[in-house]
């Protein structure tokens, strides 16, 4: 797994992808961050973190979009799947060197802080709730982006793909649908099970508690889970080409 880490790190900045999510993760982080926080002179980072997570359905595709998929497309997949490596460890250190460099963009925007202490009185224990809510979200999309990237060899599908799903699951927790209230009666069962599905798909909803500064365990192990059972399945598809 360390052999794969670092070449796909080495990839990340010998090829313009790595440059080109940091630089659109920071330039729309400090934009948003200068509306939300310095324009209003506030020092409370929570509507920042409820706006943000709008930032990693358009860069964490360019993320991941090449991770699996650009092996497939020039077969350079067939050496790995032949070489004496666990599958685990092939995904696994692919999804390590996604997330150090998604790491490296949350280092750099962590200076936020330090410059709320020039204005006023952050409460930075909450802040850095709400930055680990954030990073276990953006692990979470990496995930789902490589596990898309897994089952293409196009980089652009890999990419389309999985700005769509973020952009559902995203989605679902702006529209505020509520099955129960429409189908009532005999089927006010179906309703609260929809109601249940689409609050468990819903990654805002999650997200919420970590916006203002509550660390509970429920949401923690969300997106801990989640982000394990799309490692799971990127590793099953991988697996099966191997025997192919």
């Amino acid at each position: 797994m360390k052999a794969i880490f670092k070449r796909e790190i080495k990839s990340y900045f010998k090829s313009p992808i790595g440059y080109i999510f940091l630089a659109a993760f920071m330039f729309f982080a400090s934009l948003m961050f200068v509306f939300i926080n310095l324009s209003a002179q506030t020092a409370s980072m929570s509507g920042f973190f409820q706006n943000i997570s709008m930032i990693f359905v358009f860069v964490i595709p360019v993320l991941t979009m090449r991770t699996m998929s650009e092996e497939r497309k020039s077969k350079t997949d067939q050496l790995l799947l032949t070489a004496p490596v666990k599958i685990t460890d092939i995904v696994l250190g692919k999804f390590f060197a996604a997330a150090s460099v998604l790491l490296i963009g949350f280092l750099a925007i962590l200076s936020y802080i330090f410059i709320l202490k020039l204005y006023g009185n952050p409460a930075v224990a909450e802040i850095m709730v709400g930055f680990l809510g954030l990073f276990l979200m953006g692990l979470l999309y990496v995930a789902i982006g490589i596990f898309m990237s897994s089952i293409t060899e196009s980089q652009v599908i890999a990419a389309v793909s999985t700005f769509g799903v973020l952009f559902f699951i995203w989605f679902l927790g702006l529209i505020g649908l509520s099955f129960s209230s429409v189908l009532t009666g005999a089927l006010s069962w179906l309703g609260k099970a929809l109601d249940w599905i689409l609050g468990f798909i819903s990654v805002n909803q999650r997200f919420y508690d970590f916006t203002v500064g509550t660390l509970n365990f429920v949401p923690v192990f969300y997106f801990v889970s989640l982000t394990a059972l799309f490692i799971f399945l990127s590793i099953q598809v991988v697996e099966k080409r191997r025997f192919k």
